[in-house]
């Protein structure tokens, strides 16, 4: 009797979607309780009850499509889903006349199964992107933006993890039973590579960084940087205004080479930092008024 993979990996799927429902629903209750912003959160009554509105419509909206999500994926793989889409691959791979090459299979079936949730993925994107965050006047990208933004993310899942997944699954066959030790060695290398090259190479694919220009907050963060012991070579500003009036901030890099980088939207001159064409055209304006 085969082990019942299945049905194990069927009522973890539940358990783990039970706990994130029970922490949604707490978090909702939570927000539902305070109507009045604490008085150490500096923000207007009439702010703190557009942020409430705002998270109860997300955590609202998360439930759903976790609910959906789960329910769909159980129905799939309990179906036989798994094997249906296995034999078409098998179809297409000898239709393409690579016979039934194993690699050539597992590309196509990973290929299919990607689109697959790529598709029921759009839907509930669409939804968060330009009815929930364009109700609340954080999106600021347009429909054409989003459908760039998935284009080049999706060729490079296919550029990028289909020579990965090739090889991985290579390794699995030449090295035998112990595949497991050489296949983590090369995903480690894999993963450390697209941690080093991401910043450089895939992310200016979506947006502009420039450097921060000197004055009173470059030498601020300098300074903190400097009394953490925090190795900082560089800070950035980057354009998510392009996509987004949320705020936010972060770091990356190896050992002693971290970067910063900035939003434009924490401060209007980081904004103009990032987008010094709008003060060509405002001063353009400026002129032909004069």
């Amino acid at each position: 009797m085969d082990p019942p993979y299945l049905t194990v990996f069927c009522c973890f799927s539940v358990l783990a979607w039970g706990f994130e429902l029970y922490l949604s629903l707490r978090q909702r209750a939570r927000l539902l309780q305070n109507e009045d912003p604490h008085p150490l959160i500096e923000l207007t009554k009439e702010e703190y009850k557009a942020s409430r509105r705002y998270s109860l419509e997300k955590n609202a909206f998360n439930i759903l499509s976790e609910a959906v999500n789960t329910f769909a994926s159980i129905t799939f793989f309990l179906m036989n889903g798994m094997h249906w889409l296995w034999e078409v691959s098998k179809v297409i791979t000898k239709f393409a006349g690579l016979s039934e090459n194993e690699i050539a299979v597992s590309l196509v079936f990973v290929f299919i199964f990607y689109l697959k949730g790529t598709i029921e993925g759009i839907p509930w994107e669409l939804y968060e992107v330009f009815v929930i965050e364009e109700t609340h006047g954080f999106n600021k990208q347009s429909l054409g933006l989003w459908i760039r933004d998935q284009a080049v993310t999706h060729l490079l899942v296919i550029v990028i993890g289909g020579p990965v997944l090739a090889c991985s699954l290579y390794i699995m066959i030449w090295t035998g039973p112990n595949f497991y030790l050489y296949l983590w060695a090369f995903t480690t290398v894999v993963v450390f590579f697209m941690i080093s090259i991401y910043p450089h190479a895939i992310a200016p694919l979506f947006n502009t960084f420039t450097l921060l220009e000197s004055g009173s907050l470059k030498t601020a963060i300098d300074a903190l940087a400097a009394r953490n012991g925090f190795p900082l070579k560089e800070v950035y500003v980057v354009d998510g205004s392009l996509r987004s009036s949320h705020s936010n901030a972060y770091f990356y890099g190896f050992g002693r080479n971290k970067r910063i980088v900035l939003y434009d939207t924490l401060s209007p001159a980081l904004h103009r930092q990032a987008h010094p064409e709008a003060d060509e055209k405002e001063a353009a304006a400026e002129a032909r008024e004069a």
